[in-house]
């Protein structure tokens, strides 16, 4: 059984060092080991270099998870953001298309308003036509027979002076107009 605790086992400290700090500290115990004599190799502490690595394989799952946490995390805002997106999206393009469709309906009624008022307007100016014809023609009856009793009145009266011999001047007094 190994004496190393699990990353969920081992409480989260700020104060322990990062991976990167702790090979950092195991780079410097290589580079100020001591060296061999005619040779590229050193001599290193068995047991502090073994420290070292542990303490970063020990701490690495935990830097790990955490960074994986806020992948995680930072995924998820990206894929809400995505989705808030697309919603927001879809909602313009439902408005788009509902202010189309009443701009569309709108759009027709007018025409069809502007149709039924010109026809209207035409119907009105046909009747006026007509109604005008109409009194025309009973003003034009009228007159003709205004004309006629003013010619039958005329010649009545021609006949009533000459088989009365009535004077000239009482003719025109009664002819005059009444106030």
């Amino acid at each position: 059984m190994s004496d190393r605790t699990t990353a969920a086992e081992r409480p989260t400290r700020p104060d322990r060092p990062t991976a990167e700090e702790q090979l950092t500290r195991l780079r410097e115990l290589v580079l100020n080991a001591r060296a061999m004599p005619m040779s590229a190799s050193c001599v290193v502490n068995r047991g502090e270099v073994l420290s070292a690595i542990d303490e970063v394989i020990d701490h690495l799952p935990d830097e790990i998870s955490d960074a994986q946490r806020v992948i995680d995390r930072s995924q998820a805002k990206i894929a809400e953001g995505a989705a808030e997106s697309e919603r927001l999206v879809a909602r313009a393009r439902e408005e788009a298309e509902r202010m189309a469709r009443q701009s569309e309906i709108i759009a027709a009624a007018e025409k069809i308003a502007a149709q039924i008022k010109a026809a209207a307007e035409a119907e009105a100016q046909a009747l006026r036509h007509e109604t005008d014809l109409f009194i025309d023609s009973r003003m034009a009856g009228f007159e003709s027979v205004l004309h006629k009793t003013s010619s039958q009145v005329k010649t009545a009266r021609a006949r009533l002076a000459e088989r009365s011999n009535l004077d000239p001047a009482d003719r025109a007094k009664a002819s005059a107009p009444t106030e």
